[in-house]
């Protein structure tokens, strides 16, 4: 007798959770990559996404002062509230995984 792979079924709605972890990677990544641009580049950037399912909107904009400030206004009436991401969001992500990772290295076994 052969031992054939055995199938572990699914469940039913970790599909649609797995489209939205890669989704959410993609967004995070792209924001990311725009907040980049933007310091390589002294560019006033401005990025919208909007997901269609849900109707959230997340925004992110270089220059919160700059020439981008009237999207704004505008997307204040909009509901759900829309997300809204500065460069200085990535600067406290950025920092904070920065010191945990010294953090860690600080730490010996030993202790």
């Amino acid at each position: 007798m052969s031992m054939g792979k055995c199938k572990i079924p699914k469940a039913p709605g970790s599909y649609k959770k797995l489209i939205r972890q890669k989704r959410d990677r993609r967004k995070k990544s792209l924001m990311k990559k725009v907040c980049e641009y933007s310091r390589m580049c002294g560019a006033d950037v401005c990025l919208g996404i909007r997901i269609r399912e849900s109707g959230e909107v997340t925004t992110f904009l270089a220059n919160s002062t700059g020439f981008w400030s009237s999207l704004n206004s505008q997307l204040e009436t909009y509901y759900p509230l829309p997300v809204q991401k500065t460069d200085k969001d990535f600067d406290l992500t950025y920092s904070t995984r920065r010191n945990t990772v010294r953090d860690d290295a600080n730490q010996s076994p030993n202790k």
